[in-house]
């Protein structure tokens, strides 16, 4: 008998405010807070939760990893907008699965991928960066997340600045094989924050 899994994932996008927080209070375990961003800065991203609804195992699909199966794909777009051109550096925050991705339920992951990335209309790379803002290895144009990461928009080795952001989030849950099978309604979820930073 097929047992169904429920599944969503809570979207969340923030602006620090200017105020100092415990470790204990920061989504994310152990992570500080980078500078804040101008708060006049809105961010919005598409529906705020992501319902996938009841499925059963045999609904998942394969993943890459042969040892998982998946959710399936689905694609968000993520809008920032400011008074003021600013550097477009931004965080993944979240609770960590022991794999270090964004974890999904008890046993379950969420794979995400940052793509095709604008700065005021004009398409930009992206460069991972350290908490502090120092740039980290090269320019791509998608890059995979894990919470924790922070990332920015470059172009030939610098930030760039703008008033507008914009790009695709592709997320996919994925379980191990073995979570998938289960005796009683299960339901999994996750919170995914995506933070401005300076």
């Amino acid at each position: 008998m097929n047992r169904f899994i429920t599944t969503g994932l809570l979207w969340g996008v923030l602006i620090y405010p200017g105020v100092a927080m415990a470790d204990s209070e920061i989504p994310g375990v152990g992570i500080q807070p980078a500078l804040p961003a101008d708060t006049r800065c809105s961010l919005s991203a598409g529906a705020p939760v992501i319902d996938y609804g009841s499925q059963s195992r045999g609904q998942l699909q394969a993943g890459d990893n042969p040892q998982a199966l998946s959710l399936g794909k689905r694609t968000l777009m993520v809008n920032i907008g400011c008074p003021f051109p600013q550097n477009m550096r931004l965080a993944l925050r979240g609770a960590q699965g022991v794999n270090g991705d964004l974890l999904h339920g008890d046993r379950g992951s969420v794979n995400v991928l940052v793509l095709d990335a604008q700065v005021d209309g004009q398409a930009v790379l992206l460069s991972r960066t350290t908490p502090d803002g120092v740039l980290q290895g090269g320019a791509e144009t998608g890059l995979r997340l894990q919470p924790g990461n922070n990332f920015a928009a470059t172009q030939n080795g610098h930030f760039v600045q703008g008033k507008s952001f914009t790009a695709r989030i592709e997320i996919e849950p994925v379980f191990p094989e073995s979570a998938t099978r289960v005796s009683a309604r299960q339901t999994s979820e996750s919170l995914l924050i995506l933070e401005l930073v300076k």
